[in-house]
């Protein structure tokens, strides 16, 4: 037994091992939950890292399923939009992004692949193919990769030492919109407590 939890390690470690790391972010985001949310999924404000500007709300409606969306600020339009369908422990969730130049929507899905100590998620959206892997020994900290290249995108930890939950989310690339990396944050965390 202590072989194969061992053998497990080793092979969740060394694919995070061969990413390429991109150091330093060409942006990073503050996400602070909103206390009380009642029976909606959670809701947050993105900030800049001094935490004194508003860039984002993710805001979520009544309902028995995830049904959020991404809005702008100070414009205050929905630039993302996000509806799940959760069946028994299986989650999938319709993504809908707003292209700014063409003003179209453009839809992609979330994905769950639960796997014994952890669950990753992958992202499908105007063909690219994205991972958010949420290592189980680490598990404050997510990192979004193209699977594809096998490239760092954007990383995400949670502020452990604040009486709010906050997570720091540092951008590496923009080859997809900011919304993609939020609204998969925003995902991976509804089941966290935070």
């Amino acid at each position: 037994m202590f072989l194969f939890v061992c053998s497990l390690l080793l092979l969740s470690t060394s694919s995070l091992l061969t990413l390429e790391i991109k150091h330093p972010s060409y942006m990073t985001y503050v996400l602070i939950r909103d206390y009380f949310n009642g029976f909606k999924a959670p809701e947050y404000s993105v900030y800049n890292k001094t935490e004194k500007d508003l860039y984002y709300r993710i805001e979520s409606n009544y309902d028995f399923q995830d049904n959020m969306k991404l809005v702008s600020y100070p414009s205050k339009k929905s630039i993302a939009k996000l509806r799940s369908k959760t069946r028994g422990t299986s989650y999938e969730a319709k993504i809908s992004i707003r292209n700014t130049t063409s003003n179209q929507w453009i839809d992609g899905k979330i994905i769950q692949h639960p796997q014994w100590l952890s669950t990753n998620y992958s992202i499908e959206w105007n063909g690219y193919h994205l991972s958010i892997i949420n290592n189980f020994i680490a598990s404050w900290t997510l990192d979004i990769i193209d699977s594809s290249r096998n490239e760092l995108l954007a990383q995400s930890q949670r502020r452990w030492f604040s009486w709010k939950f906050k997570y720091q989310l540092d951008l590496y690339s923009d080859q997809v919109p900011e919304s993609i990396y939020l609204l998969g944050l925003a995902v991976v965390s509804r089941g966290k407590n935070g």
